[in-house]
């Protein structure tokens, strides 16, 4: 009978404790969690003052490749970390916060806490492994980056894990895992 209610009070936690991510995911939502969403310079001062600590801003021109690069892991990266707001300003259409932040090179990445900037990436600088390919990436360095201003929880796969996910034959490629096998693709592609 002891374990019964040992139990019964296990669950009633873990129920409560799962009502409660839902309730802060759903708040999450309202303030604007969950995707890339582009503001206007008008917006920038309340969005990154407001109701989220942390958010993070790209500072993006249209016409630039890396720019489209870098919206690209950062629309995975806030759809998986709702604890964080993610947020892009054309730096055209922004100049009073472009020469307020200095801004010199796009993209420029601007991580807030509580409205005050924290964190600067300028271009991919220390993303890439290789510097021969400067614009080649894994979405992982950009959230460890992230990750080291405070602003998200993320904590990168050991080589344990990566091992045991390739001898699964799930393999990371650029941003994402994926299967070989339906992909059809072998080793020495990598």
């Amino acid at each position: 009978d002891d374990d019964n209610d040992a139990l019964e009070a296990m669950r009633r936690a873990r129920i409560a404790e799962l009502k409660q991510q839902q309730s802060q995911r759903a708040q999450n939502i309202s303030l604007g969690h969950g995707s890339l969403r582009t503001i206007s310079q008008d917006e920038f001062l309340p969005e990154c003052t407001g109701s989220s600590r942390y958010v993070c801003v790209h500072f993006f021109h249209d016409d630039f490749e890396r720019c489209k690069i870098m919206d690209f892991h950062l629309k995975i990266i806030a759809r998986d970390h709702m604890e964080a707001k993610f947020l892009r300003i054309d730096a055209a259409k922004s100049p009073f916060f472009v020469h307020k932040l200095r801004i010199k090179t796009l993209p420029a990445l601007f991580v807030f806490d509580n409205g005050k900037e924290i964190g600067q990436l300028t271009g991919f600088e220390g993303l890439a492994k290789d510097s021969k390919k400067p614009d080649e990436w894994q979405t992982g360095r950009l959230k460890e980056w992230i990750s080291s201003m405070g602003a998200i929880q993320y904590e990168r796969p050991s080589e344990e894990m990566e091992e045991e996910l390739k001898r699964m034959g799930i393999v990371m490629r650029g941003a994402v895992y994926s299967d070989r096998e339906r992909s059809g693709m072998v080793d020495d592609e990598y």
